[in-house]
C-alpha cells in the first residue's frame, strides 16, 4: 500500500510539472542553454557547414520537452580564426516551440571571415 501511495505520488509530481524528464544529450561546447530553461529544452544536433558558399551555415535542432508549447529566444554570435565575435550585438530571434516537437534553427555568418559560432537560447518571459 505505501509503495502504491509513494508511486502515485510520484506521478503526480511529474504531470504538474509539464516536462519530462528524459536523458540529456551531450552538449557542444558551443551551445549555451540559460538555466530558466530547466529540462524544458535541449539541443539534438548542431551543425557549421561552408558547402559551396563563402559563408558558413548554422543548423541547430532543438526540442521542446514540454508538453505545451514553449516560447525561446535564441542568437548565434559568429566568431574569426582568432576567436573574436563578428558579430556581437546580435540580435535575439524569438520563436515557439510545439510540445514535444523539434525545430531546426538556421542561421548563415554575416562574412567569410566567421570560422565558428557560439550559440545562445533563453526562455522567453512573457
Amino acid at each position: 500500500m505505501k509503495k502504491m501511495l509513494m508511486m502515485l505520488g510520484m506521478a503526480a509530481a511529474l504531470l504538474t510539472t509539464g516536462c519530462v524528464s528524459t536523458p540529456v544529450p551531450p552538449m557542444d561546447r558551443r551551445v549555451t542553454l540559460s538555466p530558466n530553461l530547466g529540462s524544458s529544452l535541449y539541443v539534438t544536433d548542431v551543425r557549421c557547414t561552408k558547402g559551396n558558399s563563402a559563408f558558413y551555415t548554422f543548423q541547430a535542432n532543438v526540442v521542446n520537452n514540454c508538453s505545451g508549447e514553449l516560447w525561446v529566444e535564441y542568437k548565434v554570435v559568429w566568431v574569426n580564426a582568432e576567436g573574436m565575435a563578428i558579430n556581437p550585438n546580435a540580435v535575439w530571434e524569438k520563436t515557439a516551440i510545439v510540445a514535444h516537437d523539434i525545430k531546426a534553427l538556421q542561421y548563415t555568418a554575416p562574412s567569410a571571415d566567421a570560422v565558428d559560432m557560439l550559440f545562445y537560447v533563453r526562455r522567453l518571459e512573457q
